[in-house]
This record gives structure tokens, sequence and C-alpha cells, in this order.
């Protein structure tokens, strides 16, 4: 097992076979101790209750990876708990309750500060901790840096308005500090990437697009298959372990093929 005796964090598991969920049973079969965080307590302890049941060691607790605060106090939980930290699985992700309408000032400082400048919070509170045996921060990113296909065009177009971008915009920003982490924390022999999934069969993307418009991204793609969540998982393990331990400030694009092709 590649992550035996290591202890992982994972900031979000929400509900279903989400990034959160199939990624903390990743890390788990692969031996790690997990503590899965999300906002609502019960659910985090759900999904360790069950990686538990299934032979791992694992616990919930609550995080709000908007505060500093909450942050350190998961850092702080997971210190008690199991004694260090390893991995950093930042999961936390808005996009199942985004407000695409929603072009004012605040909702745009909220979604970048949810999906980029968090990881600056989590990424502080575990420092303390890996400084001296170094670890493994990685982030969930998206294509959405990179792909946005014809929508905001077919917008403005038809509206005269330009749309939200505040989704892309929050992966493009957590891209770049992606990278300026791993600059700033190599030293201590920390490791930070990103993992980029492109279309991909989470319940937040089979509940927000129709049929047609999954099918019309998955045509785009080189491999012609919509992806499972379950397919980043390799991504991940490759990264949270010894396998990436020289690998750092990478976006690993997991889309089969679909930003490739443009």
């Amino acid at each position: 097992m590649r992550l035996k005796d290591r202890v992982a964090i994972v900031t979000e598991c929400g509900r279903g076979e989400t990034y959160g969920v199939i990624w903390a049973r990743a890390l788990a079969r692969e031996g790690a101790a997990v503590v899965v965080a999300d906002a609502d307590l019960a659910r985090a302890v759900a999904v360790a209750d069950e990686l538990s049941a299934a032979g791992g060691r694992a616990a919930g607790t609550s995080v709000d990876v908007g505060t500093t605060a909450s942050c350190e106090a998961l850092a702080a939980y997971t210190l008690e708990r199991f004694g260090r930290i390893d991995v950093l699985a930042n999961t936390h992700h808005l996009w199942h309750d985004l407000r695409r309408e929603d072009t004012s000032d605040e909702y745009l400082h909220h979604v970048l500060d949810y999906n980029a400048v968090s990881i600056l919070r989590t990424a502080r509170a575990v420092l303390p901790a890996m400084r001296a045996s170094g670890g493994r921060i990685v982030s969930l990113s998206s294509i959405g840096a990179w792909y946005l296909g014809g929508r905001p065009a077919e917008q403005l177009r038809q509206t005269g308005e330009l749309p939200s971008l505040a989704y892309p915009a929050s992966k493009v920003l957590e891209n770049g500090l992606t990278r300026l982490l791993a600059g700033a924390l190599g030293v201590y022999g920390i490791t930070v990437n990103a993992i980029a999934p492109g279309m991909i069969a989470s319940p937040a993307t089979m509940e927000r697009l129709s049929p047609p418009e999954r099918q019309a991204f998955v045509e785009r793609t080189a491999l012609r298959k919509l992806l499972a969540v379950s397919d980043t998982a390799g991504a991940l393990l490759y990264l949270a372990s010894d396998d990436g331990a020289h690998v750092t400030g990478q976006v690993l694009v997991v889309d089969g093929g679909l930003v490739m092709l443009g």
C-alpha cells in the first residue's frame, strides 16, 4: 500500500459519489488514515464511518474553508487524532450550487475565495505539521480554466451582456496559486499539484447538464467517453504518494483529451 502509516485530510465530501468521497476511499484503500471534513458534520462522519467499516482508519469533522480559524482547527484535530499530516486533498469545489447568472461583485469574490483563495488557508494550516517531514497537497481544479465552450460567447451575442466568468476565473487563480505554493513550499519537501477533470459523471454534472449537453462534450474528446469520478483517483494517488515525489507545481488534466483537441 502506497500510503501506509500516512495521514490524509479531505476537505469536502458532499452528497453521493463526489470527488471527496471517491478520493477519501482511494486514500484509505492505499493505507492512509483519512480525516473527512465537510461543512456538514453529519455527512463527514457518515463517510468516515463507511471507511472505518471497510477496515480503514478514519474520522469525520467539520470545516469552513472560508475562515483561517476553521482550517487551523481542522489541522489541530487531525494532529490530535492521528499525530501527523502527510496529505492534504483540497476537494472543496463550488460547482453544484453555482449561480451562473449572478454577476455581482459579492458573488465573484465568494467564488474566487471558495474555489481558490481557500487553498492558501488550508496550506497555511497544514504547513507546521508538514514542514518537518514534507507532504503532498493536491487540489481539485477544472478544465474550466482553459475550456469554456461556446456558452459565454453565445450568451454575449444573445443578451449583449458579458456573463459571469467567476467559475473559470477561480480555476485560473487556483492553478496559479498551485504553482506559487509549489515554489514556496518545495524547500520543505512539500509538493503542490492540482487535478483538472474534464467531462466527468459527477453528481453535480449529471444534475446540471442535460444528456445532449453532456454528449456534446463527450464527442469533442479524443477518447469519446464520459469519465467517472473514480477515473481521477489514479492521478490523486500518483501525486499523493512517493510515485509523484518529484512532481510539483503541475496541473494534471484528466479529461479524455478534451482540452488537447480544443
